[in-house]
């Protein structure tokens, strides 16, 4: 699993939102998606690559529909963030594949779009 920059502000602020988004997340797996948003949480304050290994890990026991729409919050929530504090919009080159669906992608995910199954 490729790591990320722990000693990254932009990468622990995007840590940040993934957390509050999992934090607003409610239904079935509320409970799991608590358990990933304190991980994350726990991440943002000691920037320890075990914590982020855990907090990957658990959230890939998520559901894959659930990590999507997870997902897709964190990017609305990111990109508000930018619009908020007038910052400029990150452009990341259109995946060939489909979008990733673990921590990492939803970490990195800049607005690409799911592709339906075939």
């Amino acid at each position: 699993m490729p790591s990320l920059r722990l000693d990254d502000d932009h990468t622990i602020q995007a840590i940040g939102i993934l957390a509050d988004v999992l934090d607003r997340f409610s239904g079935m797996t509320s409970l799991e998606c608590t358990l990933v948003s304190k991980a994350l949480r726990q991440v943002q304050q000691t920037r320890s690559q075990i914590g982020m290994d855990f907090a990957s890990r658990a959230f890939a026991t998520l559901e894959p529909d659930v990590r999507r729409r997870i997902a897709d919050d964190a990017t609305d929530a990111a990109l508000e963030a930018t619009s908020t504090m007038k910052l400029p919009k990150l452009r990341a080159p259109r995946p060939s594949a489909p979008p990733a669906t673990g921590l990492l992608g939803a970490i990195n995910n800049r607005g690409a779009k799911p592709r339906k199954p075939a």
